[in-house]
């Protein structure tokens, strides 16, 4: 699963728990409360060649929204995301905050999503087989 199906699954997910609220990704942005869902860091953590464990930690900023109601929306927003689960499989939540707004932002969401990452590695040369009388140099 790449970065960018996760954001979408994200987005599908807040579409799905939160129908009135828009999902602000790119283009123009709302005149009303809305979500905005980005990628704060990535980590890559070798396991064995060709092998990682990758956890992605998503922001989910809700802007021009009432406080009080972002307060309310954390634990929705924390089922949501724990929901994602069960619908993708191919991940894991780890963790999961709400930290209040700051001026000029509202407040943000972040949720650690773990996966396993594998590479596929390219076909190796196999050693010929040597026939009768022919020697190596």
């Amino acid at each position: 699963m790449s970065v960018q199906q996760l954001r979408e699954h994200i987005t599908s997910t807040l579409e799905r728990y939160f129908p009135d609220v828009p999902v602000y990704v790119e283009g123009e942005k709302p005149q009303t409360a809305y979500f905005h869902p980005g990628l704060i860091s990535a980590t890559l953590d070798r396991q064995r060649e060709g092998r990682y464990l990758a956890v992605y930690r998503f922001g989910i900023r809700f802007e021009q929204g009432n406080l009080l109601a972002a307060e309310r929306m954390a634990d929705k927003l924390s089922e949501a995301m724990a929901g994602m689960e069960q619908d993708g499989g191919a991940f894991r939540v780890v963790r999961q905050a709400w930290e209040a707004g700051t001026e000029g932002h509202g407040p943000l969401f972040t949720v650690d999503y773990m996966l396993y990452l594998q590479n596929d590695k390219p076909d190796s040369i196999k050693m010929g087989q040597m026939i009768g009388g022919e020697r190596l140099k």
